[in-house]
């Protein structure tokens, strides 16, 4: 019993009052028909610590959800309880402020009765109250201080708490538990109280973790442990004996290492950036929308979280971190490279979550050991990690190829200890403008990339702070379960865990499908905002103007086979009215309406159609099957069905490598086009005989959106063409791989120049490189003994097929430019 049931009513009625003058509470779930509890059983609350102020907030939103008071008596079968409550823990006063398991006495008498009575049944219902877990409403200094953390508070605290964050209080009523479920799988009353109060202690450091993060150990104390680690102390003695030094000299080293790497979590400074960061998200975005959020509420319960999110921006890192916090989620630890480490906003970095590291391991096997040691020991404790798989930011705003070493340490980790469930969350970040869009363009034409430093910093954070960027789109893609994709993809993985120093043999692949898999669903949770589609449609238009109400029409297209035949089932749409998308467009200064007579146009400048050209990029892979089926019908072409998916499975593998694309079968690429006939019929841009489909009539309105729509693709194959017509002139096993990549490069520029595409990543050698490694893939084109590509017919079958789409100007124009004096191929160095 405890030391509250003495007082009298009138001093509840008193706290009461006090607390419904301080307080207001943000509650989950907002409705009681979602708390699935029996109305014919009898309910019984549980709460973390011993609290006044916790129970009779509870006991207010309980009566504002029509459900039982805590402080109402319950009754089991011929039982009664004089109140509806217990708690779960006891503060030991004598050692200060630490919580100890309690064994309550109502839980135990609740099991007698059940244990007496079978047919009866209680639900007990674990409800979490957190103080200050309101961020949208965290806008001081001393509501930052006094707000829940690990340690249990004391009476002056928790009068503070009532204080400063009464109107950040966050109130969460858990699924219902049945007690008898627990009490028929044996036992006697003791042995049931004990592992009904275990279960529920695990339930609340889960719910607290991913609220207000793990219980964080000193940061020095952290260190101490990674040295004391049986690996690191190998690499150290390694190092010893490799360089003639004492273990002292390298521990030192080792040290070092550490204290560079490892983040100095605060959540102080979390909840300090959170006020400052929506300060300067409400001065440059118009705002923040997030989708799918209820889905990851459900998988952070149970699973430690590894958030992989596509890398467009230096703003990826704050902006997560933002949102989760803001939506009482815990920001995670995020790896961030050692070029951020600058003076004062390092620290600020580390303070807020980062751990940083270095672009490369290669050489240093103590600097690996320790950060792989490191990661071990954030997964092993639960921590919630972020890390980009792209390695670096996109400079085309387009997926880059993954780069699995944190995948890999991952991995690694969790075959030495699998006993906490990882589950990989995709995240899609979609901006409509991107705050590095100049800086990308000029390195795409060739400039070098500016350093980062605190004077850019600061330059650049004025320059921000006086400009707009439309809205930011989040995405929270299908998460990937690490258990259930290794029993899928490596059956023995349990019996077959290699070691620290030689991984299994099913390792490799397995990581490399995982990196693929990943940047898939991302790709999978892309959300097609306003001017992704309108990007889309006039940088595939002459000089980037369009007739207004073809824009329209050629909006309401894209529209259509995003709802009609959707790329996926985590991809979202931010608006779906072809008017208000061009009115928004020109709200936001990314448009301008040119009046005519004969009817508006739509237009945009040359300077922001090349910050455009990034911002469609982010979508485009949602286009890219339509976009390719398109491209078949051009001219009014007539082809058979069987010959459509015949050409279709000649192209797709190609863009699907490109452009990280969803389909990994035939059959699922067979579904995904028929959809895609199916609203091309519908809209009359294709006609069906039988299975004969044909183009619409040239110079109809239906024959303009069906060649608009078949331009998504069309830059893609002019660069498959110009490489390989580069790679036929010069003749079978006279090009190297490199050698091809840097005509390639050469030629691509060129042809970009002499016809206007305005696209930087036309001649991208991170494109172009992928193609020539696809062709090798596919052995179209392999390298022979000395390295010089080979190839047969099979690749001037391809070329013959790439070209038939192209318009004749654009065939000629690429045949024209590979004919020109190439670049002299280097010769290959004699082996001496």
């Amino acid at each position: 019993m405890t030391p509250w049931l003495g007082l009298d009513k009138l001093f509840f009625s008193f706290v009461r009052l006090l607390l419904g003058l301080l307080t207001r509470a943000s509650t989950v779930p907002e409705a009681p028909g979602e708390l699935s509890l029996d109305p014919n059983k009898p309910v019984v609350f549980v709460l973390r610590d011993v609290s006044l102020t916790d129970l009779l907030a509870v006991e207010r939103e309980a009566k504002r959800l029509g459900i039982s008071s805590p402080l109402a008596s319950v009754k089991v079968g011929d039982h009664q309880l004089r109140r509806g409550y217990f708690y779960i823990y006891k503060r030991l006063r004598s050692i200060g402020r630490e919580r100890a398991a309690a064994n309550p006495e109502r839980l135990q008498k609740l099991v007698s009765f059940l244990i007496d009575n079978p047919e009866q049944d209680v639900q007990l219902l674990p409800v979490a109250v957190l103080w200050g877990r309101r961020p949208d409403k965290e806008n001081s200094i001393w509501r930052i201080i006094f707000s829940d953390n690990w340690s249990p508070p004391g009476f002056i605290k928790k009068m503070f708490l009532v204080f400063f964050q009464g109107r950040q209080l966050y109130i969460h009523f858990s699924e219902p538990m049945s007690l008898r479920q627990l009490v028929d799988e044996g036992g006697d009353v003791e042995r049931v109280s004990r592992k009904t109060t275990r279960i529920l202690r695990v339930h609340y450091r889960r719910q607290q973790e991913a609220a207000i993060g793990p219980d964080l150990s000193h940061r020095r104390t952290l260190v101490n442990t990674l040295i004391e680690s049986h690996q690191v102390r190998e690499a150290i003695a390694e190092r010893a004996g490799q360089e003639g030094v004492s273990t002292v000299k390298i521990e030192a080293k080792a040290r070092a290492y550490a204290m560079e790497i490892v983040s100095d979590y605060s959540h102080t400074v979390i909840r300090f950036l959170e006020v400052v960061l929506n300060w300067v998200w409400n001065r440059v975005y118009s705002g923040i929308r997030l989708y799918n959020l209820d889905k990851l509420r459900a998988v952070a319960q149970e699973n430690e979280i590894i958030y992989v999110p596509c890398h467009r921006s230096h703003i990826d890192y704050l902006l997560l971190s933002f949102v989760l916090h803001r939506n009482n989620l815990v920001p995670p630890h995020i790896a961030a490279g050692i070029n951020l480490n600058m003076p004062i906003v390092g620290t600020i970095l580390r303070r807020g979550g980062a751990f940083f590291m270095r672009r490369s391991f290669k050489g240093n096997n103590l600097y690996g050991t320790v950060f792989n040691e490191y990661m071990h020991t954030m997964l092993t404790r639960g921590y919630s990690i972020e890390y980009f798989l792209e390695g670096g930011r996109s400079r085309s705003g387009r997926m880059l190829k993954p780069k699995t070493g944190m995948l890999s340490m991952t991995l690694k980790s969790y075959l030495r200890d699998s006993t906490r469930p990882i589950a990989f969350v995709p995240v899609y970040i979609g901006y409509e403008k991107v705050i590095e869009a100049r800086s990308y363009i000029g390195e795409m034409h060739g400039g070098k990339k500016t350093k980062e430093s605190v004077f850019g910093l600061i330059t650049s954070t004025i320059s921000l702070l006086r400009s707009r960027f439309g809205q930011v789109h989040v995405n929270f893609g299908e998460p990937i379960a690490l258990n259930d994709y290794l029993d899928s993809h490596a059956p023995k993985w349990r019996d077959d865990r290699g070691s620290a120093e030689t991984p299994p043999t099913w390792f490799r692949d397995v990581v490399t499908q995982l990196g693929d898999e990943v940047v898939a669903r991302i790709n999978d949770a892309a959300v097609a905002n306003p001017i992704n589609l309108l990007s889309l449609a006039l940088l595939a238009s002459t000089k980037h103007t369009m007739d207004e109400d073809q824009l329209r029409r050629q909006l309401a297209l894209y529209l259509q086979l995003l709802q009609h035949a959707p790329y996926g089932e985590a991809m979202d749409i931010a608006e779906t009215d072809p008017s208000t998308i061009i009115q928004y467009g020109i709200e936001n200064e990314f448009l301008f309406r040119i009046r005519h007579p004969l009817g508006d146009l739509i237009s945009t400048d040359q300077n922001t159609a090349l910050q455009m050209t990034y911002v469609r990029n982010n979508s485009l892979h949602l286009f890219i099957l339509p976009g390719l089926i398109s491209a078949l019908f051009r001219n009014a072409r007539s082809i058979s069905l069987e010959q459509l998916h015949r050409l279709v499975y000649l192209l797709y593998p190609f863009f699907r490598t490109e452009y990280f694309l969803r389909w990994n079968d035939d059959e699922q690429l067979d579904k995904a086009v028929d959809q895609i006939i199916q609203v091309m019929c519908d809209e009359k841009l294709v006609n069906r005989d039988g299975d004969t489909i044909t183009g619409a009539p040239l110079h109809t309105a239906e024959s303009d959106l069906l060649d608009h729509l078949g331009q998504t693709v069309i830059q893609a194959l002019q660069r498959f063409s110009l490489i390989i017509r580069l790679l036929v002139q010069h003749g079978s096993g006279n090009l190297t791989n490199e050698q091809l990549e840097e005509l390639a490069y050469q030629t691509a520029q060129r042809l970009s120049l002499l016809h206007e595409f305005n696209s930087p990543e036309f001649f991208d050698r991170n494109v172009l490189k992928n193609f020539i490694g696809q062709l090798n893939h596919y052995a179209l084109a392999t390298a022979d003994e000395h390295g010089k590509l080979a190839f047969d017919e099979s690749l001037e079958t391809l070329d013959k097929e790439a070209r038939r789409i192209l318009t004749p100007e654009i065939s000629q124009a690429v045949e024209r430019v590979t004919r020109l004096p190439a670049l002299e191929v280097e010769k290959e160095q004699e082996v001496k």
